[in-house]
């Protein structure tokens, strides 16, 4: 696929997120997809993303991912995303308290046969914490 192809590719699979259905977002990734999240956590599988998706669907809603800038060379494309969402449920322990936040994160796609085959994402996960009420544990 051309450059411009595998952006329009990245860009839908981006938009798919707005519909909060997981089916579609997992619609782009290929079998053999592998995710390398931030913040050095070992890499996740399909199986695996599916699950660490699911835990994401059912603590936010109202998904908005905005593709501010989107870089491609040869076979990957590169987007900085701005991600809006409402703590609607619990994530990593703190309860649903509706609020709407922001998640700035970059994003890196291998695409292979028009699907994402590996993946890079990098995030502040203590920032969207703090934003949906985490305290510090420092004093």
């Amino acid at each position: 696929m051309s450059t411009e192809l595998n952006k329009a590719m990245v860009r839908r699979y981006l938009e798919a997120y707005h519909t909060g259905d997981m089916d579609a977002v997992m619609e782009f990734l290929d079998p053999n997809h592998v995710l390398h999240p931030g913040g050095g956590e070992k890499p996740m599988n399909l199986g695996e993303r599916r699950s660490d998706e699911l835990r994401f669907f059912s603590a936010f809603s109202d998904i908005q991912a905005i593709v501010e800038d989107q870089i491609a060379e040869g076979d990957k494309v590169v987007s900085r995303i701005t991600m809006w969402c409402t703590h609607t449920g619990e994530f990593h322990g703190i309860p649903a308290t509706g609020k709407r936040i922001v998640i700035p994160y970059v994003d890196i796609a291998l695409i292979r046969a028009g699907k994402i085959l590996e993946e890079w994402i990098e995030f502040d996960m203590m920032s969207i914490l703090r934003k949906i009420g985490a305290r510090s544990h420092q004093q």
